[in-house]
């Protein structure tokens, strides 16, 4: 997968995380790895990233980014957040799974940018 986001030059990962995922439109989720795999610049973790968005602005949309095959890490840690994170992606129309409530369809949702991070793929749309 390509970088498409490049990190803003003396910036923190922090910055260029929440700049990607500011990014993702509503009704779209990424994963932890795949924003670890965007930024360009520097070399993160999906753990990296999880990080990032436990501190994230109120502006950055942190329940869009989700577990690899669309599961919520962070059940285990504060299941009460994963149910607002649930929430929220239900309000903006991600489609879970239907034998699984608790997991996104990502073939459904799963978000891929165009090349300028401002056009989504056909995949995407």
């Amino acid at each position: 997968m390509a970088r498409v986001l490049e990190a803003p030059e003396g910036s923190d990962f922090y910055e260029a995380v929440y700049a990607f995922v500011r990014r993702v439109p509503p009704g779209k989720v990424v994963t932890y790895g795949q924003v670890a795999d965007m930024v360009e610049g520097m070399r993160l973790t999906a753990r990296q990233v999880g990080v990032a968005m436990r501190y994230a602005p109120p502006d950055v949309p942190w329940q869009r980014v989700v577990g690899a095959g669309g599961y919520f890490p962070i059940a285990k840690r504060a299941p009460e957040a994963m149910q607002r994170q649930i929430a929220l992606l239900r309000a903006e129309g991600v489609p879970f799974h239907q034998d699984d409530p608790h997991r996104v369809d990502m073939a459904k949702a799963q978000w891929f940018p165009g090349p300028s991070l401002f056009e989504p793929t056909e995949e995407a749309q």
